[in-house]
């Protein structure tokens, strides 16, 4: 080891006193120090003890702050060189001297190819002119089919298949066809004979086909709802609707309130006795939505019956409604434009001025001039014809949109396909539903019965 190191154990001297080898090692000690004192680092002052007067702002805060012993007064800025040992340092923030350009060997090609018509096709092994079609193994040309193995038809989705609004659906279902129109026509009049054949036979024979058209409405209105996913008491929802014109007719209006009591009753024993157990809540608020919707607006018509020309009451509910029916489609088709609203693309405003136009034309010439049915005859005003077309004009458009409604709500088109071109028995006596009641109401306001 070294003699020169100060930190070294000295050789044993055993001839010397132990006094003089502590004190070489001081003197060793000492000259350390002291070559650390001549040496150019920095080395930390602590501040001069002055008077401390009250400073403001940040500026003067500067002056009482500890610095090194080799910072001088002046401040240097970032714009000018410091030099420390001889080397002169910049502010890291300076922008750098630019140095001198690399020459690549490959730059006078990348200027020969730049320099090219950008028009001209680069060659690519393996790659065609843009202008010819590429040759890849196992792809066809665009306009021929992929061959994909599993799948036999060309891969592609037609421009119909997902229509983005209510108004491109229509746009693109477009217009029925002749044939359509022919078979509802048809199953229109077939209908309509034979509603007017149970009201010539009588009361009760047009009580029976009323229940009968409430049953089967009500098959169309329990089946959408569990092809939605909801399992309503159907049971109960059936006798409930079949019972009420036949109780309707016979007890009044006090009828309609026991059904609609024992329906309540029954519903809730099918959950209490296990029959039903998934959502209680939801299946009952759409089993009573159904009582209501169609059993109890159907059962007007047996209150209707059991009034004074209680069949020409019905007959003309049944008339207006389908002037407004068939208004409406003949307008809406021929002149239809605007939509009326988003629940029904179908039907547009055009076709609702049409069918409010043809109701109260048929309730004027119908009631008022040809005086059939009590709204003309036995009220000895001709205005009460009118006042009943205009009430029938406003109800059945509602009762339309308000089975849109439902029907959208459910995911389906129509709620039934029993009869051609017209969908289900409720589709067809959507708005007859709501003109019974309001036939009813405004022969008691009028006081034509």
């Amino acid at each position: 080891m070294s003699d020169d190191n100060p930190f070294q154990r000295p050789a044993d001297r055993s001839g010397e006193p132990p006094d003089d080898e502590q004190a070489t090692f001081l003197d060793d000690l000492t000259s350390l120090f002291d070559e650390e004192e001549q040496s150019d680092l920095p080395r930390w002052d602590e501040p001069a003890k002055t008077e401390t007067t009250a400073v403001e702002g940040w500026e003067g805060s500067t002056d009482a702050a500890p610095r090194w012993r080799d910072d001088s007064d002046d401040l240097v800025t970032r714009d000018q060189p410091q030099i420390a040992h001889g080397i002169e340092r910049t502010s890291v923030f300076e922008d750098p001297e630019p140095t001198e350009a690399v020459e690549f060997p490959s730059i006078d090609r990348v200027d020969e190819v730049l320099s090219q018509d950008v028009q001209e096709s680069v060659d690519i092994p393996g790659i065609q002119d843009f202008g010819e079609s590429v040759d890849i193994p196992g792809i066809q040309d665009v306009e021929e089919s992929v061959d994909i193995p599993g799948i036999s038809e060309p891969v592609g989705v037609p421009e119909t298949a997902m229509p983005t609004s209510p108004h491109a659906m229509t746009a693109t279902q477009g217009p029925p066809r002749s044939d359509d129109t022919i078979t509802a026509t048809v199953v229109g009049l077939v209908l309509g004979g034979i509603v007017l054949g149970a009201i010539a036979w009588g009361e009760r024979a047009a009580l029976v086909v009323l229940t009968v058209a409430l049953l089967l409405a009500a098959a169309d209105w329990f089946t959408s709802l569990r092809n939605a996913g909801y399992q309503p008491p159907s049971l109960v929802g059936f006798v409930a609707v079949v019972a009420m014109p036949p109780v309707a007719y016979w007890r009044g209006t006090d009828g309609i309130v026991m059904v609609l009591v024992f329906a309540l009753f029954g519903a809730g024993l099918w959950y209490l006795g296990g029959v039903g157990r998934d959502r209680p809540l939801a299946n009952l608020g759409v089993t009573s939505l159904g009582i209501v919707y169609i059993g109890v607006a159907g059962a007007f018509g047996g209150l209707l019956l059991d009034m004074t020309d209680g069949a020409e009451l019905v007959l003309t509910a049944v008339v207006l409604t389908a002037a407004h029916d068939v208004g409406a489609f003949v307008v809406g088709r021929a002149a239809g434009r605007t939509p009326l609203s988003r629940y029904s693309p179908n039907k547009t405003v055009e076709g609702l001025i049409g069918g409010f136009i043809a109701t109260i034309a048929t309730a004027l010439i119908l009631i008022s001039i040809f005086e059939v049915g009590p709204f003309g005859a036995n009220s000895g005003s001709r205005t009460d014809g009118v006042v009943l077309g205009i009430v029938v004009a406003v109800v059945a458009p509602l009762a339309d949109l308000m089975e849109s409604a439902l029907k959208r709500d459910l995911g389906v088109k129509d709620m039934g396909s029993l009869l051609p071109g017209h969908g289900g028995m409720l589709d067809r006596i959507d708005a007859l539903l709501f003109v019974l009641p309001a036939t009813y109401f405004t022969a008691l306001m009028l006081e034509v019965v």
